[in-house]
């Protein structure tokens, strides 16, 4: 099995190697799928219908932004949208260079946290270069992380202390049926949803997947009459799998029975499903905006455990879904007449041995404060474009509250809140499963007692609190923060933790 799959990665490789002399299009690079003041902006123009496509899913090629934001006029532009406008602009023209070298520091005291968007620590402490090379047609980045105090969570054992999650190698293809795509091999971090809280990959790997990808290079309208109501859309696929072995206290972590029955189908005994398999998956996501003010999308998704399903006999698990952003018209507006209102929201269908559905419902405010620059089409602004938004998620077996609050300025400074409330249901970490007295002995010998006790006590409800500040330092950018929470366990104990983190970053 692991040298067919390394033949198929080594055969993936050469074949864009080969589209790199054929591709007759420039490639650009990948925007950050991990950044949330990228994000920030990018959807501040969506909504005023600068951008013509839906910027939800990530990664994001930067060549469906040039099509239409060097033809605008920033001049027509309310303060935020062109403070937003400036921004990203600052950071495409940077990405249009011929690559750069980076550099990142990382470190936090717990790796313990609830996350969303754009919050992707792992371990507590990295160290991270970066090389990325972008020639006629193609484009390379070669990230690698060396990684200690790898994640704690109950049963993880995790051996690899090298990583490559951020490294692609994509080039475009253009013809003249199917117009121009981009073919990547890639281990990027992939972003589905609406949502800040929810990614829409529905896979158990906190890691991005090592995956084959295609994505539509642009997003002009179908020419094909019975599409053309569709307006601009996008389209992206990708198979692949997880850097890190899955094993069933991973599992457990996560709750999902099915794949836990697979992961047991696929061996003699516990013990030697750790480390365990790797998790396999696929999906496909089309987003489309067919006016200025609604962007559509939809997606469907699967994944298992390397060989389970010939073991098990089961089927994989797949997940549909349908999402869609609303932008209230300004003329609807309460709040202040520069400010945008959205609306969105995310319908999903779990199908495997227990059919289920979820939902995201939420609503974001944007809005900006400070100097007034009109006039100012080519300087940096004094303003400071601000964000809050609002969501409840029901997911498998997890209900959540969750508000935030972010702002950034050109300058670089930024700072970002989130508060969540969440309730587990008691299914959550799935214990029953191993109640045997002989299993838990097994269990035990992976992590500590105090680990061990806490893991069958169920975690009842979650509080926390995130607060991360950005900072301009020497030529990079410095972020620092806290995160607190106080678990209930459902034997009526309760219990606080704090995480501090600080991550540099440089690019030259």
């Amino acid at each position: 099995m692991a040298s067919g799959n390394r033949i198929g990665w080594y055969i993936g490789f050469l074949s864009l190697l080969v589209a790199n002399v054929l591709a007759p299009a420039q490639a650009t690079p990948w925007a950050d799928s991990d950044d949330l003041q990228v994000r920030h902006n990018l959807q501040i123009l969506a909504d005023a219908g600068v951008v013509n496509l839906s910027v939800s899913t990530y990664p994001l090629m930067w060549g469906a932004l040039l099509e239409v934001l060097n033809d605008v006029d920033i001049r027509s532009l309310r303060e935020h949208e062109r403070n937003a406008y400036l921004q990203v602009m600052a950071v495409m023209n940077f990405h249009r260079q011929g690559g750069y070298t980076g550099g990142q520091i990382s470190g936090q005291s717990n790796n313990g946290a609830e996350r969303g968007f754009g919050q992707r620590q792992h371990e507590k402490g990295a160290l991270e270069i970066t090389q990325e090379l972008k020639s006629e047609h193609s484009a390379f980045r070669l990230q690698m992380a060396w990684r200690t105090g790898l994640e704690t969570r109950f049963g993880r054992k995790d051996k690899q202390d090298l990583s490559f999650a951020g490294t692609y190698l994509a080039t475009v293809v253009t013809t003249e049926t199917f117009g121009s795509w981009v073919l990547s091999v890639d281990q990027l971090y992939t972003w589905w949803s609406p949502s800040y809280e929810n990614d829409g990959m529905h896979t158990r790997s906190t890691r991005p997947l090592q995956s084959l990808r295609i994505t539509r290079a642009g997003a002009a309208p179908s020419n094909l009459p019975i599409l053309s109501w569709l307006g601009p859309w996008s389209a992206t696929a990708y198979v692949g799998r997880s850097e890190r072995l899955i094993g069933v206290p991973d599992l457990l972590q996560q709750g999902d029975a099915e794949l836990i029955a697979d992961a047991y189908a696929n061996s003699t005994y516990l013990g030697s499903l750790v480390p365990g398999h790797r998790e396999e998956a696929f999906g496909i996501r089309v987003t489309a905006n067919p006016y200025k003010n609604l962007q559509l999308g939809a997606r469907f998704t699967g994944s298992h455990l390397e060989g389970a399903n010939a073991i098990s006999g089961r089927a994989t698990p797949k997940n549909a879904a349908i999402d869609a952003r609303f932008v209230v018209p300004s003329y609807l507006n309460l709040f202040d007449a520069n400010g945008q209102l959205a609306l969105y929201g995310e319908l999903i269908t779990h199908q495997s041995s227990n059919d289920e559905t979820f939902h995201t419902l939420g609503a974001d405010y944007s809005f900006a404060f400070g100097a007034n620059t009109q006039g100012s089409s080519n300087q940096g602004s004094r303003i400071t474009n601000a964000r809050v938004y609002a969501e409840h998620l029901v997911h498998q077996q997890k209900e959540t509250l969750a508000l935030g609050y972010s702002q950034f300025t050109n300058s670089g400074f930024g700072i970002d809140v989130r508060l969540r409330s969440i309730n587990y249901e008691p299914g959550y970490y799935q214990s029953m499963y191993f109640h045997e007295p002989h299993v838990q002995g097994m269990l035990a010998d992976l992590v500590s007692q105090q680990r061990f006790g806490e893991f069958f006590a169920h975690t009842a409800k979650r509080q926390q609190a995130d607060v991360s500040v950005y900072l301009p330092f020497r030529s990079g950018r410095l972020t620092a923060g806290v995160q607190a929470w106080e678990d209930t366990y459902r034997n009526n104990r309760n219990e606080s933790d704090i995480n501090l983190f600080l991550n540099w970053e440089i690019r030259w």
